[in-house]
């Protein structure tokens, strides 16, 4: 079947633009005559492909959320197909309680002015099955194409996107990685579009990871009614552990619920007192004691609330959306039945309704979850995620390694990799296995046995220092080279071949647990120092006030500190008052009217206190002298003259408007402190549900960020001195402190010379006086 053509010229814009239809044929070539720089395309679903099916009732559909290429495949810049066979793929997600209406592909393309048109074509391909093709032309080396996915081919969970590019410059004696052959696709311009339903449920417990989903692309909303407003510390858990469940299963997207009290009124169904106007387009999590539920659930469900309670229905009101049930007898039981669902690791029976009679949680040690790495035994890159695979050109093995945030070894520690690999024969000298660590070159090994080899306990070595605290990336990359290579000779490219196999290992140095606070940074990346302990024993959460508001903003930063560690916070104390002991580092969430004073003595800066900021480093104006000496070349050349020069005082108030603050110091017990503020309870919940968002919970710096909403930067900032956290050995003590303060290490050098010489001195008097006694009577 052939392509047709619509060619439409207009001599003012002297543009063309190019509407194509494919029947399942590849793209002919445009025209005989030079075309324009750019080239527009539509292309429609194969022609074997049903037509899309419209919904129903037009008002229940969504009307499309459209997502860029480089938000899908977490990309940065252009995804680059390089050589004469190029394949790059991203996921597609789907969620499983929905269905799909409409889905276009809007692709913006640009390829080298060098490729031959007629043999350089562009194949877009889901789960396996070209859907388009795009000629990439010398003369238009710049396209759009919207490309119509049939809904037929979307199923749900994820779906691979495949782009496939064959590219040529040259008809014959062809080198094919040729620097002129290549194709990129801007991931920011290029979007795809889809327009989704949410089906009718019938739901079971064991459909929860279908029903608080990621990969749902129509609207996301969630709502925790309380029957009895929060105001005590099992109630606050309660809802924290609820909230944390939710925030586990939707994994890597913020997650800051809508926090209501239970209304009476006239509902339907299994939800006849409750009001269901304000939860309205929401999922909802109903949770209180069978006592407090029995006005707004029916009489025979609050029969079978007889111990810790789960239990699962289509709302009544909209049978696209589902209502949780967390009751049990008392608080104790509703607080066990949050536990219950906070794991979101545990599979739950396939019923709508679940009486947890016990429930035991074994004690982890810390940095124990989210596949921490720590200790000195060998760490298996099975248990690191990582499974056996097969790596050809162009293919990229990344491992994830957490270390914790406050790891600390000697500057000489090393990190062990012990690899199992197998190599394949024929191929030249100089193939290798490239090791890189979060992006930058660390080692890498010669593969160069001719015969090929098994590879067992090739064993090499990276420095510690260049790994980070938290997430690291390592990557192996083969570049593999043909024996023969001739320019115009067949090149076999099918030996070029390396497995590396799961049993390799990686193996820590000996390692202190100590690092230097606050720090946001490490705040964001791990939750440290309040997620220690997996089960947040060392954690206390307090809120400043009783207000749906404060009790939602903090709920959503217990999620979001879960999410950290993929594991709920079940030993995180939720309080109005005091922590239960000194031990626990506190978080403390609230407008800044609210916030009780004694707890912000030793805050670097509150709105309206004065700071100093010098060139050196930015310091509270009114902060008291530590009495430390200023380690800085600087001051030891006598260039304070200069600083004090540069040194400014800001005075004065400046409220918070629209604005979150967050600051981290040393609190009055001797813990961390971390401080969420705003200046009311309403903008303290705005902030804190567009802090989680990843796209500004991983800016967070220094010890003060200030998120302004009108804004698109997070402000952050170092204020004042850092304390030490953590403890060492003598010897790991010894050279900490040589490191930090290299002048006490010339002074003790100097010290140590001096006592050499005087002792050098007095023995050569002594020995002078002994020999010599006798000539000088």
């Amino acid at each position: 079947m052939s392509a047709s053509f619509l060619f439409r010229a207009t001599a003012r814009a002297m543009c063309c633009v190019v509407a194509v239809f494919v029947g399942g044929a590849p793209l002919a070539d445009a025209h005989a005559k030079p075309a324009p720089k750019v080239a527009s395309v539509k292309i429609a679903a194969p022609a074997s492909a049903a037509a899309p099916v419209k919904p129903a009732n037009p008002a229940t559909a969504n009307e499309g959320q459209t997502l860029s290429l480089a938000t899908l495949g977490n990309l940065t810049g252009a995804l680059r197909l390089a050589g004469a066979s190029a394949s790059r793929s991203i996921s597609i997600p789907l969620s499983a309680r929905e269905r799909v209406h409409d889905a276009v592909l809007h692709l913006v393309v640009s390829n080298s002015i060098s490729l031959l048109t007629d043999r350089s074509d562009l194949a877009v391909r889901v789960n396996d099955r070209t859907i388009a093709q795009l000629q990439l032309s010398s003369r238009q080396p710049e396209t759009t194409a919207d490309i119509r996915v049939p809904a037929e081919l979307l199923r749900p969970g994820y779906n691979t996107l495949t782009f496939t590019a064959a590219q040529h410059s040259t008809e014959n004696c062809e080198d094919p990685n040729s620097p002129e052959l290549w194709t990129e696709i801007d991931t920011s311009a290029s979007t795809l579009r889809m327009q989704t339903t949410l089906a009718s449920l019938t739901p079971t417990l064991a459909d929860l990871p279908d029903l608080v989903d990621p990969k749902q692309w129509a609207g996301r909303a969630f709502a925790i009614v309380d029957a009895s407003h929060p105001s005590d510390d099992r109630q606050l858990e309660s809802g924290g552990l609820v909230a944390q469940g939710i925030a586990l299963r939707l994994r890597y997207l913020s997650a800051a619920p809508r926090v209501l009290d239970a209304e009476h009124g006239n509902g339907a169904g299994m939800l006849p007192g409750l009001a269901l106007a304000p939860l309205a387009d929401s999922d909802v999590v109903l949770i209180g004691s069978r006592e407090a539920l029995r006005g707004y659930l029916d009489a025979k469900t609050i029969e079978r609330i007889d111990g810790a309670f789960l239990g699962i229905y289509p709302k009544p009101d909209d049978a696209r959306r589902f209502v949780l049930v967390v009751s049990g007898r008392d608080e104790r039981e509703v607080e066990r039945a949050a536990r219950a669902f906070a794991h979101s690791e545990l599979p739950l029976p396939r019923s709508s309704e679940l009486v947890v009679s016990g429930f035991d949680e074994t004690a982890l040690p810390p940095w124990s979850v989210d596949k921490t790495v720590t200790g000195t035994a060998p760490h298996a890159f099975r248990d690191l995620g990582f499974s056996s695979r097969t790596l050809r050109p162009g293919d990229v093995a990344d491992i994830d390694v957490r270390l914790p945030a406050d790891i600390y070894a000697p500057e000489d520690a090393k990190v062990t990799l012990d690899m199992n690999f197998t190599e394949g024969a024929k191929m030249r000298e100089d193939s290798v296995l490239d090791i890189r660590l979060n992006g930058r070159f660390e080692q890498v090994i010669a593969l160069d046995q001719p015969q090929g080899a098994v590879m067992r306990h090739y064993r090499i070595t990276i420095p510690l220092r260049d790994f980070r605290a938290g997430l690291n990336t390592l990557s192996l990359r083969p570049l593999l080279v043909p024996l023969v290579t001739d320019h115009c000779t067949l090149r076999q490219t099918d030996n070029l071949e390396v497995t590396l196999f799961d049993d390799s290992t990686l193996t820590l140095p000996p390692a202190s647990h100590f690092t230097t606070l606050p720090d946001l940074k490490r705040f964001a990346d791990s939750g440290f120092p309040y997620t220690v302990q997996p089960d947040g024993n060392d954690l206390a959460i307090r809120l400043a006030a009783h207000d749906d508001d404060t009790i939602a903003a903090a709920w959503a930063l217990a999620g979001r500190l879960a999410q950290n560690q993929a594991a709920p916070l079940t030993a995180a104390q939720l309080t109005f008052g005091a922590a239960s002991n000194a031990r626990r580092d506190v978080i403390l969430v609230g407008a800044t009217p609210a916030l009780p004073p004694a707890l912000l003595q030793h805050a670097p800066w509150l709105p309206g206190k004065s700071i100093r900021i010098a060139d050196d480093a930015t310091v509270a104006a009114d902060a008291p002298s530590d009495g430390t000496f200023p380690f800085r070349l600087g001051h030891l050349l006598g260039t304070s003259a200069r600083a004090a020069q540069t040194d400014v005082t800001l005075s004065g108030n400046v409220p918070l408007s629209r604005q979150l603050l967050v600051m981290q110091y040393r609190g009055e017990g001797g813990g961390a402190m971390t401080v969420l503020t705003a200046a009311n309870a309403g903008e303290l919940l705005d902030g804190v549900s567009r802090l989680i968002e990843p796209s500004e919970w991983g800016e967070l710096r220094g010890n003060i960020a200030v998120l302004t909403f009108d804004h698109p930067d997070l402000w952050t900032a170092r204020v004042g001195g850092t304390y030490e956290a953590g403890s060492l050995g003598p010897l790991d003590w010894l050279g900490y402190t040589l490191s930090v303060h290299p002048w006490l290490g010339y002074a003790v050098l100097v010290a140590l010379l001096s006592i050499f010489a005087g002792a050098s001195t007095l023995l050569l008097k002594r020995y002078y006086r002994k020999r010599h006694r006798g000539v000088e009577e």
